[in-house]
């Protein structure tokens, strides 16, 4: 009896540490507080955005260690990446992402689009995926490259209008 009544305490002890390291993430991503953010300015390897009105932040997720941060406007998660150097330019970028979605299970690229961050033009592509929309921006001034990833369930006119507004307000400093 002594072995029945260990192996159901041990049987326990595990289905909590179980229910424990898998419950404790999805709670966290669940209930993660966002910041407002708006008018606050972020750096990422010498390129500062100055987020508008109603863009939003979880903690943690801004790492300009990195060169990484992501935005959340409306419904949508707006993921930037900056970095240098970088020999090439924004079409070129542009292929880059659309390669690298493309290669995703269930990513289908679509059309074009124009994609403009303060003064410095840049490339873009819409994409479709299995549970909503996208585009991804690329720009280049001097040796350094930025990138922008918009992803939603839907993402709406206003919704594209205030992503597109974030977007304006990359400044690669001397553009």
């Amino acid at each position: 009896m002594s072995r029945l009544r260990s192996l159901a305490v041990a049987a326990a002890v595990a289905a909590a540490v179980l229910l424990f390291a898998l419950a404790v993430p999805l709670l966290n991503k669940a209930v993660s507080p966002t910041v407002d953010v708006g008018g606050e300015r972020f750096t990422l390897a010498g390129v500062t955005i100055t987020a508008p009105d109603g863009t939003h932040m979880r903690p943690g997720y801004y790492r300009p260690e990195s060169g990484r941060a992501e935005f959340l406007v409306g419904d949508a998660e707006v993921d930037v990446a900056v970095a240098g150097p970088y020999g090439f330019d924004a079409e070129y970028l542009a292929g880059e992402m659309a390669r690298l979605l493309e290669v995703q299970p269930g990513v289908r690229l679509t059309e074009p689009r124009s994609c403009a961050a303060n003064g410095v033009e840049g490339a873009g592509r819409g994409f479709v995926t299995e549970t909503g929309t996208g585009f991804a921006c690329a720009f280049v001034h001097g040796e350094t490259r930025a990138e922008v990833t918009a992803r939603g369930a839907t993402l709406d006119a206003g919704t594209v209008d205030r992503i597109d507004a974030l977007i304006a307000r990359l400044s690669f400093g001397a553009a």
